[in-house]
């Protein structure tokens, strides 16, 4: 037996003891126990050990705790006897976790196997012990961004700590820029968040400043006496790790890290309302579409440049239009996005793409009517449905749909032939599909609508 097996196993001894001394298990049974541990700490120190073998000892463990914790119950007529075998057999098992963690640090799996049961034991694991494993995650894989991504909901998700979160987010972009699936969960994190501080205004019945002001005074003074070991404080998270900071200051020589800095603080003690105050309205999840944008942009730019054997005028042009679809192609995902959150102005979110996509600085030099006129169709077609968009069949409005038909009649007046076919073919469809087919034709709507069809 190697000497390091030895060491391991001798640390069982005053668990087992216990377990015999409070008749939990016999001696044979632990004889059993020891035997099967004494199994696996040899495979686990053997050249030849596999990250099976700590998955099949970690469950090996669960299983013994399982039924330790049956026989409390039983026996003892408690879940807890407030002894070392109520602990013990759970921090082997994360000193299990963490050795395989070591051995084979590229095995994501079985990281998420740790996580997963750290975070399952809920208030018996500490806030610091997972900020830890997954600061040594982000560490070894800082280009995985579905990691940047587990962490950052965790901070939101778990412990509503919407600041932390932010700045995950914000530091997996300086690793990961190029990444639209990133800036996507930043944006939905942005709209999430000012969404649940609406929303909590709404059910607390924040109807002015002044409350709102008590509120959250009253709230400070909470967090400062339930401030139990100051795990959940937002200085220990910042304390935590370096990959959890970020300091505004001067320029940093990175423009993407620069304009991420100078976006507005959106949290907790934000007052007004979406009239008055910008960023209730999702002005920082706006700002950030800007900068996801124009960075998503240089990065498709730059990867693809090399894949042109010989760069001219002609090749740039057909780089920048394929960088220009791309784009749009992620705009619509934005849009969807935004139709999810019925709380927010999803008229105002959505206006802002396609305001976006009517600057000719965010077209490269290019024409959007000559050079994307699918594009520009595309914009046209949801300027002109934007005011029945979120209307059901049911709650179909007339005016407001007669008002969708002038905008369409306003746009088509300025097209060419073409390009006003093909609107009309696309509107149409889109009326049809949406609401005429799910009416009934008995229905005094149905009649009118198909009015407004033929006129169109």
């Amino acid at each position: 037996m190697s000497s390091k097996a030895r060491y391991y196993l001798e640390q069982c001894i005053p668990e087992i003891d216990d377990l015999v001394d409070k008749k939990l298990f016999t001696k044979n049974e632990v004889s059993a126990i020891m035997k099967k541990r004494t199994n696996f700490e040899h495979r686990l120190n053997s050249r030849g050990s596999s990250i099976n073998d700590y998955v099949k000892y970690v469950e090996y463990e669960n299983n013994v705790n399982k039924l330790r914790a049956k026989r409390c119950k039983r026996i003892l007529q408690s879940n807890k006897s407030n002894s070392i075998s109520d602990w013990s057999i759970t921090k082997r098992i994360m000193f299990i976790y963490q050795r395989g963690c070591n051995k084979f640090p590229s095995d994501l799996k079985f990281w998420s196997l740790y996580l997963n049961f750290l975070k399952t034991r809920g208030n018996q694991t500490s806030y610091k012990k997972i900020h830890s494993v997954y600061n040594e995650l982000i560490r070894l894989h800082p280009n995985n961004i579905d990691v940047w991504i587990s962490c950052a909901k965790y901070e939101y998700e778990v412990h509503a700590n919407f600041k932390s979160c932010r700045v995950v987010f914000q530091n997996a972009l300086r690793f990961n820029a190029d990444q639209p699936k990133l800036w996507h969960e930043y944006i939905k994190f942005e709209l999430n968040f000012i969404t649940k501080l609406i929303n909590r205004r709404k059910v607390m019945g924040l109807i002015n400043e002044r409350e709102q002001e008590l509120d959250m005074l009253n709230e400070e003074q909470e967090k400062n006496n339930d401030s139990d070991d100051g795990e959940n404080s937002d200085v220990e998270s910042n304390e935590i790790s370096g990959l959890y900071t970020k300091s505004k200051g001067p320029s940093s020589g990175n423009s993407m890290k620069d304009k991420l800095n100078e976006l507005p603080e959106a949290d907790m003690n934000m007052l007004g309302s979406s009239d008055t105050n910008p960023a209730l309205r999702g002005d920082v999840a706006l700002a950030i579409f800007n900068i996801a944008m124009d960075t998503l942009g240089k990065y498709y730019i730059k990867k693809h440049k090399g894949y042109f054997a010989i760069s001219d005028s002609q090749t740039d042009k057909e780089l920048k239009k394929e960088t220009v679809q791309y784009l749009f192609k992620l705009s619509l995902e934005y849009i969807n996005l935004f139709d999810k959150f019925n709380d927010l102005n999803r008229d105002y979110l959505i206006n802002h793409v396609l305001q976006y996509w009517k600057k000719d600085d965010n077209l490269m030099g290019l024409d959007l009517v000559e050079d994307f006129s699918d594009i520009y169709i595309e914009t046209i077609l949801i300027d002109i449905t934007m005011n029945i968009r979120y209307l059901l069949d049911e709650d179909l409005d007339i005016d407001q749909l007669q008002l969708s038909v002038k905008r369409y009649f306003a746009y088509k007046s300025k097209l060419r032939d073409e390009l006003a076919k093909e609107v009309q073919k696309k509107y149409t469809e889109s009326l049809r599909n949406n609401y005429l087919s799910k009416l009934d034709r008995d229905d005094s709507r149905y009649t009118i609508l198909s009015q407004l069809i033929k006129k169109l």
